[in-house]
């Protein structure tokens, strides 16, 4: 994990207020998961682990909620196969 600067900007944000507060914990600990490309590897029991060790969900359906605005907030995508 790298360690990141969260703007202001975040917690003002409208689209990331309409999803619980799990949701966007998730979407700060992906920041630090990623590179400086902001990619990262879409492996959800990785991600859990590190971002969300010790809470009981379902972390691909919050991984997809992140997905579902019109200016999604992650996208999942698939190269040669992963």
């Amino acid at each position: 994990m790298r360690s990141r600067n969260i703007k202001p900007g975040f917690f003002k944000n409208e689209n990331l207020a309409t999803l619980e507060p799990i949701n966007r914990i998730l979407f700060a600990g992906l920041w630090c998961m990623a590179d400086k490309e902001g990619r990262l590897e879409d492996r959800p029991l990785r991600i859990k682990a590190e971002v969300l060790p010790y809470d009981n969900c379902d972390i691909n359906q919050l991984l997809d909620n992140l997905t579902s605005f019109q200016d999604p907030f992650i996208i999942r995508y698939e190269v040669a196969g992963k």
